[in-house]
């Protein structure tokens, strides 16, 4: 029975377990000094797992004793977007909480997450949580997508804003409007299929208050180096760059 307890407390509070790669840890740090960043990675490389233990930190205030990245020692408000109320669903929405059915078994500990508001449309999709910050206050977070008309993400200030996948940059100039009064963070993890867009250019472009961390297979510790080559060898090679070297 022990060792099914300590079984269940893992599989519900994860984030205790995180060790992020090397360039994942690179792209947490960045986050004290740059308000905008990019982590930019291959398929499958652990962009979005990074993106969602950060978020995760945030919203519950847990910070590990490694964290060198910015820290909100209250409870903030924030948004996680991705493209359609599909991808929301099966990307940002499931690495915080788990998939349906077992909310609770993602990045969020699940006796942190006090309120769960279902979102209209999509099946499964979430529209709000709320969660039990370590002061006692209680962290908001919207689910967003990119579906949504520019108004939809005009409104209250946000103290983080999660994009997972490139956003249009039309949103994008809304969500940095959205920070100004907080002077919060915004994030993008996303591997560039679409090629120079004038977002990747923004990003990816050196200045003050702005990193892009660039993370490729060989960054990718849980893949093994015996398997990287067969990995690059199954994508068409106009797409190898982008899909494996971000």
């Amino acid at each position: 029975m022990l060792l099914e307890e300590r079984e269940r407390r893992k599989t519900e509070n994860k984030l205790a377990s995180y060790l992020p790669y090397t360039k994942q840890r690179l792209f947490h740090k960045f986050g004290l000094t740059c308000p905008e960043r990019l982590l930019r990675a291959g398929n499958q490389m652990g962009k979005t797992h990074a993106g969602g233990a950060e978020m995760a930190y945030h919203l519950t205030g847990l910070y590990p004793d490694w964290w060198e990245g910015r820290r909100f020692e209250t409870p903030i408000s924030a948004w996680a977007a991705c493209d359609t109320g599909k991808t929301t669903r099966d990307n940002p929405q499931r690495v915080l909480l788990g998939d349906p059915g077992v909310w609770g078994t993602g990045w969020i500990p699940k006796e942190r997450i006090t309120g769960i508001k279902r979102a209209m449309g999509t099946p499964d999709l979430v529209d709000t949580i709320t969660v039990k910050h370590r002061t006692g206050g209680l962290s908001r977070l919207g689910f967003k997508t990119y579906e949504e008309r520019r108004e939809s993400w005009q409104g209250p200030p946000k103290h983080v804003i999660w994009a997972d996948e490139e956003m249009p940059e039309a949103l994008y100039g809304e969500a940095l409007a959205r920070l100004t009064a907080t002077r919060g963070l915004i994030y993008t993890t996303f591997t560039p299929m679409k090629g120079t867009t004038g977002l990747v250019r923004r990003l990816m472009t050196p200045g003050e208050g702005k990193a892009d961390i660039n993370m490729t297979i060989d960054d990718a510790e849980h893949i093994q180096v015996e398997e990287r080559q067969k990995i690059i060898d199954r994508y068409p090679a106009h797409e190898r760059k982008a899909r494996i070297f971000g």
